[in-house]
């Protein structure tokens, strides 16, 4: 799946990882930030194996954030 993704006003410093939905998480990071930063990038992440969950998110800081993903298309 192709989307963009983008932080807005994170609490803390962290970083985000985008994954396939049902598996595990990834140590590769899709995005860096700093506290207070409103940041966008571009990712591509796999469509889980069942089809019925798009993908998942681990938030790697220690505060919150308002997370905005937009899906540009998938492939098969």
């Amino acid at each position: 799946m192709s989307l963009n993704l983008t932080v807005v006003s994170p609490r803390a410093a962290g970083s985000l990882a985008l994954y396939e939905g049902g598996t595990g998480a990834t140590n590769a990071t899709s995005m860096s930030f700093g506290a207070g930063q409103t940041r966008a990038n571009n990712a591509h992440v796999a469509l889980s194996a069942d089809g019925m969950g798009l993908a998942a998110v681990r938030n790697g800081s220690n505060g919150s954030l308002d997370l905005v993903l937009d899906v540009n298309g998938y492939y098969e």
